[in-house]
């Protein structure tokens, strides 16, 4: 028997879910031994062990927990944010080869029983001694529903957040046999549509596709429009067209082969049924667009909303606030995004005078002096991939992108910098294989540099507009300045590339952290690059794509993640947690009054001493992460 004991719950025994006779709970030396032959010891320890006491008249029912593991027990929700990830991914890791028992005839049954939990995650996952342990499992909340689909929901809710399974664990055989049936390789794992390009196979096959939607009862024709009047659904068709040329392109994933399998098989399936819904929602919005457009008199075409195709109210004739070059709010969400370089940042932060734009600056002035290049030299050659500021000095990028780098071989530079600039390496969490992160800080010494503000949403971000920045190898290849710095000069800066999109989804990718996944087009080299929003905050950190058949889907790690490792590290990043309600120029805006692009040292930086010594790129051609 365990020794430790950690804490008491007062249950109804309706709760407890039957197994073999009795109660699952009372199979609790079963089970260890079954985990223990088939697993490991660290994963029978996984289930506290309960004494039951079926109570009377004058008392409820109530089970004492007790551990394996010496020491105080807290439940997970007790812990910081830091160590509730940490453990999180501990968890994730002892419960991932459990997957496969859940069909075995012997003991598939029992061990899905154990895998409900009655309350939650946060309340019924203990930690002891650095440990996860399990209270509570075997359970159901008093008076839960058990069919299959109620018990999916809360499965989904507990600890499918760190073991997930398109179904609730089996409980009866018949249930356990369509697991067995189900077993094999999937038709995702066959068209090789894994999340980062692994096979992805699995727990359940992938959606079928949404049945067609039928069209509406034939309108009376419209007013048949002058040649001139088409122009405007002309370019909307274009843009159109070429989103969908696009989505056929294969691309490139960011990580390196070993991060092909970011996502459980499982996951993986349900991750792409989402993004497909939130893909077709995303056609049918457009299609509406385009079907309800109108051309007003003087050229202007109208949504269905009532609003421009960039989001704006229509100009109202003769009224001094609709003059080209006046500001004008715009819809968060509009029908594509508007010209980068006429959104204008609001100053979210005035005491932080370096956390977003000086007066008047466009979204893409923010994005371009914020932005950087990684240059990493390693064993396997000189690495490029992207970054951005997060304070005066400090740059964030991925664990990949300076991974096996030296400390003194990693470089940063942008139109701002002016120049190549040496880094320290202040922390880095990766790969992302085994510890589910892949982050990395660098200090840039002797630049004081505006930097970004990050991004707490209050609420989902689909359908926002975003931008991706960074500076992707296939076009580097064909950047003059690109090959000067190659070359060896230092002052050498090649240009920012710039791509904009909307949030599909947001979903999780491993225990602790979430992914945005986006339709801005990403490649090799926009690795630790910004994914900023039309208020210029930073709503993620481009990490990588999941090659389809068909499209290319782009992963940026959510920035809340991101501030939780700045934390870690001892950096106070600038965070907003306000909705974003962009402001932009109105169009025709004569070119002395656009703001000249930020150029040039930022304020208060200094100079970095001796000129840093390029990385010698020798034979080897450059690789971009």
């Amino acid at each position: 028997m365990a020794d430790h004991f950690l804490t008491k719950s007062q249950i109804d025994l309706s709760q407890c879910l039957p197994w073999g006779g009795g109660l699952a709970l009372e199979a609790h030396g079963a089970l260890r031994a079954a985990l223990a032959a088939r697993i490991s010891q660290r994963a029978a320890d996984l289930f506290a062990e309960p004494l039951i006491n079926r109570g009377n008249d004058a008392a409820p029912a109530s089970i004492s927990w007790y551990s394996a593991h010496a020491g105080e027990g807290r439940p997970l929700s007790e812990l910081d944010e830091t160590e509730q990830a940490r453990v999180a991914a501990q968890l994730s890791d002892l419960l991932r080869p459990v997957r496969e028992l859940l069909a075995d005839s012997e003991d598939g049954t029992l061990i899905g029983a154990a895998l409900h939990l009655a309350g939650s995650a946060r309340g019924d996952v203990w930690v002891v001694d650095g440990q996860p342990v399990l209270i509570n499992w075997g359970m159901l909340p008093a008076g839960a529903d058990r069919s299959q689909a109620s018990r999916s929901a809360h499965y989904n809710r507990t600890l499918g957040r760190f073991l997930p399974l398109s179904k609730a664990p089996p409980l009866t055989e018949d249930e356990r046999r369509q697991r067995a049936d189900a077993a094999g390789p999937s038709p995702l794992a066959a068209a090789g549509a894994g999340i980062g390009g692994a096979a992805a196979g699995g727990d359940a096959p992938p959606p079928e596709p949404p049945a067609p939607v039928p069209p509406p009862d034939e309108a009376p024709p419209p007013r048949r429009l002058r040649a001139w009047e088409w122009a405007p659904l002309l370019v909307l068709l274009l843009l159109v067209g070429g989103a969908v040329i696009w989505l056929l392109i294969p691309g490139n994933r960011l990580f390196p082969p070993r991060m092909a399998a970011v996502v459980e098989d499982a996951r993986a399936a349900e991750i792409a049924a989402e993004i497909n819904a939130a893909l077709e929602a995303r056609r049918a919005a457009l299609q509406a667009a385009l079907d309800g457009a109108q051309c007003r008199a003087d050229g202007t075409l109208i949504m269905p909303g009532g609003r421009t195709i960039e989001g704006l109210l229509p100009p109202v004739p003769g009224s001094p606030a609709d003059r080209p070059g006046q500001r004008a709010e715009a819809d968060p969400t509009p029908v594509l995004p508007p010209d980068p370089a006429r959104v204008q940042v609001p100053d979210l932060d005035p005491g932080d005078p370096g956390s977003t734009a000086v007066a008047d600056a466009s979204l893409l002035e923010v994005i371009e002096s914020r932005t950087v290049m990684v240059v990493a030299r390693g064993p396997d050659g000189v690495a490029t991939g992207s970054g951005f500021f997060v304070a005066p000095d400090l740059v964030m990028t991925n664990f990949h992108v300076v991974s096996g780098a030296a400390s003194d071989s990693i470089f940063v530079t942008n139109r701002s910098l002016g120049t190549l600039r040496p880094t320290q390496l202040l922390r880095a969490d990766g790969p992302f294989e085994p510890t589910g992160s892949d982050f990395a800080l660098l200090r840039v010494p002797g630049v004081s540099a505006r930097h970004f503000t990050l991004l707490r949403p209050a609420g989902s971000l689909k359908l926002q507009s975003v931008i991706a920045a960074g500076y992707p190898g296939d076009v580097l290849a064909t950047d003059t300045a690109f090959a000067a710095l190659t070359s060896g000069d230092i002052s050498a800066v090649p240009d920012l590339t710039v791509t904009d999109g909307t949030v599909n989804t947001e979903q999780a990718v491993s225990a602790a952290i979430r992914a945005v996944v986006h339709s801005a087009p990403i490649s090799q080299g926009n690795s630790g690059g910004p994914l900023v929003d039309m208020c210029g905050r930073v709503v993620g950190m481009n990490t990588f794509v999941r090659q389809g058949a068909l499209r290319n889907l782009n992963f940026a790690l959510s920035a809340p993640d991101v501030i939780g490792f700045l934390r870690a590290a001892g950096a106070s990043p600038s965070i907003t947690g306000t909705d974003c309600r962009p402001e932009v120029l109105r169009p025709g805006v004569p070119a002395e009054q656009v703001t000249p692009v930020e150029a040039g040292p930022e304020p208060g930086a200094t100079p970095g001493g001796d000129a840093p010594r390029l990385p010698d790129f020798g034979a080897l051609p450059p690789r971009a992460d």
